[in-house]
């Protein structure tokens, strides 16, 4: 079990009571693309005996790297690349806590390394600390098992409930959010209209329409707005 005990000042401390179960600690490093994110999760897992946590500089030199986004970007893949290359005894694990990450950027993720998905909207420090802890036993699973499960796992986020997104949600009509829910599939507009049954100027002007009306540049802006707010 995973407590938070929140002491003077405001920082949370952790604490793990797991039973009879001892493990000794998981050295730790952490990446982090803002420096407040770093220093309060730093912060955090000092207080944890569960994890030995390293000075900032050697990632590499970790057993598993606590990594946080806001956006899964090219250059995060970059950066789990440089992590699974570089020279070390032992190979570093990868758990990640971001917004949220395309399927095909979790397919690279899972070749550079990656063994747990915590998203940032849904999940506190417990939850990435219980990520790295669990990361022992899932860097066993073999790469097509995990890579199912971490799919999974970001499927059933984004079919699931998004309270805290319900105002972006009201702000995309219906109809858009059919015509987005095609165009990330891969239809192409004309593909769309045939499947909603209408004219490939009427899909052409609901994309315009909405990408005018929420201040988007352009319909992949779109389908990752969509995406972040719950829609697809």
């Amino acid at each position: 079990m995973i407590q938070g005990v929140v002491r003077g000042g405001g920082l949370r401390e952790c604490a793990v009571s797991r039973g009879g179960d001892v493990m000794a600690g998981i050295s730790l490093a952490v990446l982090a693309s803002d420096p407040i994110t770093r220093e309060g999760a730093r912060s955090y897992f000092q207080a944890c005996s569960q994890v030995r946590l390293l000075e900032p500089g050697r990632p590499s030199e970790a057993e598993v790297v606590a990594m946080f986004a806001t956006q899964v970007t090219e250059e995060t893949l970059v950066s789990m690349r440089r992590l699974s290359a570089a020279p070390s005894r032992s190979r570093t694990w990868i758990v990640l806590s971001a917004d949220g990450i395309s399927e095909a950027r979790m397919l690279r993720a899972v070749r550079y390394g990656l063994v747990g998905f915590v998203p940032r909207t849904r999940a506190g420090m417990e939850s990435v600390l219980q990520a790295v802890l669990d990361s022992r036993k899932r860097r066993a699973e073999p790469p097509d098992v995990l890579v199912q499960s971490l799919l999974d796992q970001l499927r059933t986020l984004r079919d699931g409930p998004q309270e805290s997104q319900g105002p972006d949600m009201a702000r995309l009509k219906e109809r858009e959010v059919e015509v987005l829910k095609l165009l990330a599939k891969g239809f192409d507009t004309a593909e769309v209209a045939d499947a909603l049954n209408y004219s490939e100027r009427t899909i052409k002007n609901i994309l315009a329409g909405m990408t005018d009306r929420l201040g988007l540049r352009n319909r992949a802006h779109a389908i990752a707005y969509a995406m972040r707010s719950g829609a697809l």
